[in-house]
């Protein structure tokens, strides 16, 4: 479990990270959203012990921040732009990390090195490594003493598709608890159980992904009328039966929270008017971002 509490960290003039709260239970994937420069990092390297904190309380599975020797041996810490000296191989890195945990298991070492893909470069050195393959050496070094937490920051940035595709079947089935960082909505969506929408370092949101998606609605009607003067009474017969709707050009949106409401929406569009065109329309994750983070609203 993480429990953030007032987080806060300044730079100079600028404050990165403003009274933040975050929680975060045992086993649950949590996604940190926002753009750059929002304080992603900023909180993923104070939980990493990086940087410290200039107020708040930070625990980790009970855990005190200031313990970070202890917070160190439970954590994976995956950067956003890994570097590492070109000297090594793969299984070098690998090896020495390992041995600082105290960790000499060879076979423990091979499987890691195929898990994130590198087995079959893992002898070469890291001077002719790609972006995607030093990223994949950064999972395997943050999972080299089997950490309960894992802390991502942007992890799905610079990875070929087959690496892509690797890490969100691993993250799920992993059974940590993770907290992973990304601009793109999408990235988290399929991954995460809940979420935190940051903006200018401040908390816009945090829910669980389903109470979030309840609340922008389960799904969308794409609605074209033959008679377009007929979308305001469409609107306001569509209002009593409380459906969120929108319009964009000729193009009515109907949000429903039900799948049984469809058959009543789709007869209050015919009653109105001769229907042109209709079509579901999937509400994307993004739909759920644009309207937290765009007009500032907690």
């Amino acid at each position: 479990m993480i429990i953030v509490s007032r987080l806060n960290k300044k730079f100079g003039k600028l404050h990165a990270v403003k009274d933040v709260d975050i929680h975060v239970k045992k086993g649950e994937i949590h996604g940190l959203i926002g753009p750059e420069a929002c304080g992603k990092s900023t909180i993923l390297q104070i939980l990493s012990t990086l940087i410290r904190p200039d107020s708040g309380d930070v625990t980790i599975n009970n855990i005190p921040l200031d313990n970070g020797k202890q917070i160190r041996k439970i954590i994976g810490f995956v950067p956003k732009n890994p570097q590492f000296p070109l000297e090594y191989t793969a299984r070098g890195l690998v090896t020495f990390i390992a041995s600082l945990y105290d960790v000499h298991d060879r076979n423990m070492i091979r499987d890691i090195l195929k898990q994130t893909g590198l087995d079959a470069v893992a002898d070469l050195t890291l001077d002719r490594y790609s972006q995607t393959l030093k990223k994949n050496l950064a999972f395997a070094v943050a999972l080299v003493h089997d950490p309960e937490i894992l802390l991502l920051d942007e992890p799905l940035a610079g990875l070929d598709p087959v690496s892509q595709k690797r890490l969100k079947e691993f993250l799920p089935s992993s059974k940590k608890t993770i907290i992973m960082a990304a601009q793109d909505m999408t990235t988290v969506e399929g991954i995460c159980n809940s979420i935190t929408v940051l903006r200018n370092g401040s908390v816009i949101v945090e829910d669980k992904m389903t109470a979030l998606r309840q609340r922008i609605g389960k799904g969308a009607l794409e609605i074209k009328l033959s008679d377009i003067s007929s979308t305001q009474k469409l609107l306001f017969e569509l209002e009593k039966i409380g459906v969120k709707t929108a319009v964009s050009g000729e193009s009515v949106y109907v949000h429903f929270n039900n799948d049984s409401q469809v058959p009543n929406i789709i007869r209050i569009a015919a009653s109105v008017s001769d229907i042109m065109e209709i079509k579901p329309v999937k509400i994307s994750i993004d739909d759920i971002y644009t309207r937290f983070h765009g007009d500032g609203n907690k």
